[in-house]
C-alpha cells in the first residue's frame, strides 16, 4: 500500500510540475529522448528540425498524456510510445546514456533506429550499470539501441554486456567538437573541479559531501599547492560553477579552505569555458573528473588522480575502469601518495608533447577515450539514416 502510495504521489508532483503543451508534437525525421544537453545535439541535427521528448517533469505534452492512458502496461512507456508514434521519426537519438528507460524504446518500435551517446564517465555504482546488472534476463533481452556510441572501446565493451546493439566507438561529443585553443601557458597546473553543495546516495549508502569531495579533494589540493610553491609553478581552478552561477561563491569558499587565499580561478569566456581552460593548461589534474581525460584527448598533458576507488573502496572510479589497469601509471595513479602524485607531476613538465603522445599510443589512451575531430564518425551516421542534410 505505501508503495502505491509513494507512486501515485510521484504521479501527481509530475503533474503538478511539469509545464503543459497543448499541442500535438510535430512530425519530424529525429526525435531527441531528453532535453539535457540538446544544445550540443542540435549544432548537428537542426537541419532536420528535431522534436524533443521531455522527460525530467520539464513539460508534458496534454494530447500524448490523454492518448496513452489507457495504454496497459508502464505509463512511461505508454507515454513515451504514444509520443514517438505521433512524431514518427526515423531516429530517436540521447545524451543521456544513463537512462534505462530509453534502452527498451526498440524492441517496442523496431522500424525506429535509435541512438545513444555517452556523455560522462561511467562507474558501475552511481549509473546505468548496475541497473542492467540487476534485470532479470527477460528485461536483459529487451535492452537494445541500434547504436551505442562511447567514448572508447574499453567502455564500449562495457555497454556492450548488457545492451545489444552496434558500438561505434567516438570520443566526446563536445570535446570533439570544440576547436582547441593553442595559446598555452606551461607554467599553470590547473585542477578540475568537481565541486557539489550537498552528498548524495549511492549503492544504499550516503555519501557526505566530505567523504566523497573533500576527503579526495584535499590530500591532492595541499600537495599542489606545496608542488606549485617548490617548482615554480601557478595552482589555477578550473571551476565548476559558472562565474556569474549562485554555487560560484559557495565554491570559491571551499577551494580557499583547502589551498589558501591565494589560490586563483580559469575564467575564460565562451559557451564553453572550461574546454578552453584546459587547453591554456601547462598541466591539468584531475580525480576522475569527465574533463581530465577530455583533456587528454585533446592532446593537453594531464594527471589523472583517481583515488576515489581506494579512499571509498570503489573499484569502478579506477583509472580506466573497466579496463585491466595497473594502479600505478606514467599519468595516473589510484593512491593518495603524495610521492606518486610527485613523480607524474615531475614527469610531465618534463616530457615533450611528442615523448607525450608517444604515451598516450603506448597505453593506448585512445582505448579509455578516443578523439574524432569535429565529429566525423557522427556526421556519417546521420547522414547513413537521415539522407543529406535538408536544402543541402
Amino acid at each position: 500500500m505505501l508503495r502505491l502510495a509513494n507512486k501515485l504521489w510521484r504521479y501527481i508532483k509530475y503533474l503538478t510540475v511539469a509545464k503543459r503543451v497543448w499541442r500535438w508534437p510535430r512530425q519530424s525525421d529525429v526525435l531527441i529522448f531528453d532535453a539535457c544537453g540538446q544544445e550540443i545535439l542540435l549544432e548537428y541535427l537542426q537541419p532536420w528540425n528535431p522534436e524533443v521528448l521531455h522527460v525530467r517533469n520539464e513539460f508534458i505534452n496534454v494530447p500524448v498524456l490523454l492518448a496513452s492512458i489507457f495504454r496497459g502496461g508502464s505509463k512511461l512507456d505508454a507515454y513515451i510510445d504514444c509520443f514517438i508514434e505521433r512524431v514518427h521519426p526515423k531516429l530517436v537519438v540521447t545524451f543521456t546514456d544513463n537512462n534505462s528507460t530509453f534502452y527498451t524504446i526498440s524492441q517496442r518500435h523496431s522500424s525506429v533506429k535509435t541512438m545513444f551517446i555517452q556523455n560522462g564517465i561511467r562507474g558501475y555504482y552511481d549509473d546505468v550499470f548496475e541497473t542492467l546488472d540487476a534485470a532479470s534476463i527477460e528485461a536483459h533481452d529487451s535492452m537494445t539501441v541500434d547504436y551505442i556510441l562511447p567514448f572508447g572501446n574499453i567502455i564500449g565493451d562495457e555497454f556492450a554486456r548488457y545492451i545489444k546493439g552496434k558500438v561505434i566507438p567516438m570520443g566526446s561529443l563536445t570535446n570533439n567538437h570544440l576547436p582547441k585553443t593553442h595559446i598555452k601557458e606551461a607554467h599553470v597546473i590547473a585542477f578540475v573541479s568537481q565541486w557539489r553543495k550537498n552528498g548524495f546516495f549511492m549503492n544504499g549508502m550516503f555519501y557526505s559531501h566530505k567523504s566523497f569531495y573533500r576527503q579526495a579533494d584535499q590530500p591532492i589540493i595541499q600537495f599542489l599547492v606545496q608542488y606549485a610553491h617548490e617548482n615554480n609553478k601557478r595552482l589555477k581552478i578550473i571551476p565548476y560553477c559558472h562565474k556569474n552561477s549562485s554555487g560560484r561563491a559557495a565554491e570559491e569558499v571551499y577551494f580557499r579552505e583547502l589551498a589558501g587565499d591565494d589560490i586563483s580561478f580559469l575564467n575564460p569566456t565562451g559557451a564553453y569555458p572550461s574546454y578552453q581552460a584546459v587547453d591554456i593548461a601547462g598541466v591539468v589534474v584531475g580525480v576522475d573528473s569527465t574533463l581530465v581525460y577530455e583533456a587528454i584527448a585533446r592532446g593537453t598533458k594531464a594527471a589523472i588522480f583517481p583515488i576515489r576507488s581506494s579512499l571509498l573502496g570503489i573499484k569502478s572510479y579506477a583509472y580506466g575502469w573497466p579496463g585491466e589497469y595497473v594502479d600505478d601509471g606514467p599519468f595516473w595513479t589510484n593512491h593518495p601518495n603524495p610521492e606518486n602524485f610527485k613523480r607524474i607531476m615531475d614527469h610531465l613538465f618534463e616530457i615533450n608533447d611528442e615523448q607525450w603522445h608517444a604515451e598516450l599510443a603506448e597505453h593506448s589512451f585512445d582505448k579509455v577515450m578516443t578523439y574524432d575531430s569535429s565529429n566525423g564518425i557522427l556526421k556519417s551516421i546521420l547522414k547513413k539514416e537521415l539522407g543529406s542534410m535538408p536544402n543541402s
